[in-house]
């Protein structure tokens, strides 16, 4: 009857045409559609009196209904596991404890220095293994010696110390001058390459076998490195500093934090790790099929909203699965922790992300940052999320065993663990 009022029957008004008639004609339909409804809303009465929290999306597995007859469902659906938390104090997790260096300090200066450096032609001197050379390369063919037409790249600018450049054109360049012309045979793949200037960049692909090519060396070209004194610290730091030691204070500072920051990055995937070996919570189908679903709207949303032609759902699913599996669990490990220690997000902390967001834009103000991500919630849900998994990375570190390691150190203890992942691996 609730369905008639909204249907246009031809040679009735609208929502006037005969019950029976609308049974008849739509009955199946409209039955399956009100059923779905119905088995909706008696799902949430159940879990909202039974206090059940499903996890992921609860799946209709059977829906046995005939119309004007009784209605009978089944659907199944995940239902968050008890975690028992291990007591960690024992538990040993490494963490880099970088500690910037004067040498550090030196080759940040340096390299911007080499970013403010004017390129210098070399009149009648041999390329050394800092210097650019710019070539025209013309393809020989080998049985006629003759140059093959329409094969030459032309004004093309090799940096010899750039390490993807291929070595076989690194030592055929090395020593040679401006104005000189030489054959060499070089691989298939031809290095990545400039035109003038540092930035535009190719890569050439090649056949199966090598080539032979005349080059011509139009110039060689060094870097003229500007003095380091107050007019070069003026300029790079944009008038900010004209003292050169306190220029270098704030570089030194800006690296420590630089390298405090990818510092927790890397401990925080280390105590991921920990946890989920400590705690092999079973994850539920629904909570995995999930991430899954997330993974490939992930896919969907790199290819403008639509998923690759070629695109293997099945198989990409079966690839990722362990992945979802072990972020369902680290949310599952995550959520009770949280909820042990009744963890919250304060307004303080929300405008101190706001505040942060807005640091250093002199055209947006904490309180449009609010306004922005209070009018996106998903967003706001994202950062109150980041916030509270912040929180989560902070008890768990106060909790374990933190062993402070050098970047020596670190590297090593890495290094050791892959190898012992690559020998587990199935």
């Amino acid at each position: 009857k609730a369905q008639r009022k909204n249907m246009d029957v031809q040679g009735f008004r609208k929502g006037k045409a005969p019950l029976g008639l609308v049974k008849k004609m739509h009955g199946e339909a409209i039955g399956y559609k009100v059923a779905e409804q119905f088995v909706q809303e008696v799902f949430e009465q159940e879990i909202d009196d039974n206090e059940i929290e499903p996890l992921g999306q609860p799946t209709l597995v059977d829906l046995d209904y005939e119309l004007d007859e009784d209605l009978r469902a089944t659907l199944r659906f995940g239902v968050r596991p008890q975690v028992e938390l291990e007591d960690l104090s024992s538990v040993e997790v490494p963490m880099l404890d970088p500690e910037v260096t004067e040498e550090d300090v030196e080759e940040e200066i340096d390299r911007l220095r080499t970013e403010e450096a004017d390129l210098l032609p070399l009149e009648d001197e041999p390329a050394g293994d800092t210097d650019y050379v710019n070539i025209d390369l013309q393809r020989i063919d080998p049985q006629t010696d003759t140059p093959i037409i329409g094969d030459k790249d032309e004004d093309l600018t090799f940096f010899l110390d750039d390490e993807r450049l291929k070595e076989d054109l690194r030592v055929a360049l090395m020593g040679r001058k401006a104005g000189e012309t030489f054959r060499v045979e070089l691989p298939q793949e031809q290095p990545t390459h400039e035109h003038e200037g540092h930035g535009h960049q190719h890569d050439h692909g090649g056949e199966e076998e090598d080539r032979l090519y005349e080059v011509t060396v139009n110039d060689v070209k060094r870097r003229d490195l500007p003095p380091l004194d107050e007019e070069f610290v003026r300029r790079v730091s944009e008038g900010e500093f004209h003292d050169l030691e306190a220029f270098r204070e704030d570089i030194r500072k800006r690296l420590q934090e630089a390298w405090d920051g990818r510092a927790r990055e890397m401990v925080q995937g280390e105590v991921i790790d920990k946890m989920l070996e400590l705690h092999p919570v079973p994850v539920p189908e629904s909570v995995i099929e999930g991430y899954l679903d997330s993974f490939v709207k992930q896919v969907e949303e790199e290819n403008d909203g639509e998923l690759p032609a070629d695109f293997d759902e099945e198989h990409f699913r079966r690839r990722n699965r362990r992945d979802a599996e072990k972020q369902g669990r680290w949310m599952l490990i995550r959520d009770q922790i949280i909820e042990e220690e009744d963890l919250e997000v304060s307004d303080e902390e929300l405008q101190a992300f706001f505040a942060d967001q807005a640091e250093g834009d002199d055209e947006v103000s904490s309180q449009q940052i609010k306004q922005f991500y209070r009018s996106m919630p998903d967003m706001m849900e994202k950062v109150e999320q980041q916030i509270l998994s912040d929180k989560v990375y902070d008890l768990l570190l106060d909790r374990l065993d933190v062993q402070p390691k050098s970047r020596e150190e670190f590297e090593q203890e890495m290094q050791q663990q892959e190898e012992a992942r690559q020998r587990v691996a199935p």
